[in-house]
């Protein structure tokens, strides 16, 4: 069974049709009307992330979280959806163990953005606890398995053929700004490089997009067109790596 990365601890049945509605777009999800529910599903497939009503009447905030924190320690995080007419602190629901907090009625875009924000910060944290190197990967394979509990094994695997082609198009742009300054337009192909690779696992090109793009900001002119042989090297090296390994496209 598919991993869900998305716990949704709701007893406003409208307000949860909504959370389901707009996380499932992106995310796979379960959903919960009471903290009892929640922490049996947490103990049968610990999720990435929690979002948890404080409307909810079985717990309180604080009990809530001692038990989600003696169960699954900090493998996953919490956010608090706090409505504007339950008078509680933020800074207090921090203290308590909350990541963060999401007010009532939410703002669909802000929403899903600040979602999709917190489940890319706990892979990289779960990424760089799994790999304990200094050294950039082509491709970290714990990443790539954090992804697969985000979606389907077909869809990632199309995530990263879209990426494959991104990379052939700044390919393709390289060679003309080894021998030019970089403008405005170039710098923001590379910092859209830098982002992908960084969400994927793609630790090298990570690493050599953004030495270039400070480089290429700073107007480094020496500097900046060996980066930039440097990045079209750790992306040849990447694709051919997708090439011929199994772990991405492999059965």
């Amino acid at each position: 069974m598919k991993s869900k990365n998305i716990l949704i601890v709701e007893n406003k049945q409208q307000d949860k049709k909504l959370f389901e509605y707009l996380v499932g777009q992106i995310y796979t999800f379960e959903s919960v009307s009471t903290g009892t529910e929640a922490l049996v599903k947490l103990s049968a497939d610990p999720p990435l992330l929690i979002l948890y009503s404080l409307s909810i009447t079985d717990f309180d905030p604080a009990s809530f979280m001692e038990r989600v924190r003696k169960q699954v320690n900090n493998s996953c995080e919490v956010i608090a959806l706090l409505s504007t007419q339950e008078d509680s602190n933020s800074s207090y629901l921090h203290q308590l163990g909350f990541e963060s907090v999401i007010h009532k009625p939410i703002r669909p875009k802000e929403f899903l953005l600040k979602i999709q924000r917190m489940v890319e910060k706990i892979i990289e944290k779960e990424t760089q606890k799994s790999t304990g190197s200094k050294y950039p990967s082509v491709l970290n394979s714990a990443t790539f398995q954090q992804l697969l509990r985000l979606s389907s094994k077909e869809v990632i695997h199309q995530v990263y053929k879209d990426f494959e082609i991104e990379c052939d198009g700044i390919l393709k742009q390289i060679d003309a700004f080894i021998e030019k300054k970089p403008n405005e337009e170039f710098l923001r192909r590379i910092h859209t490089i830098k982002g992908n690779s960084g969400t994927l696992g793609a630790e090298k090109i990570y690493e050599a997009a953004k030495n270039s793009e400070t480089l290429g900001k700073d107007q480094k002119s020496i500097e900046f067109p060996n980066s930039l042989a440097y990045l079209k090297a750790v992306i040849l090296e990447f694709q051919e790596f997708l090439q011929k390994d199994s772990i991405v496209y492999g059965a």
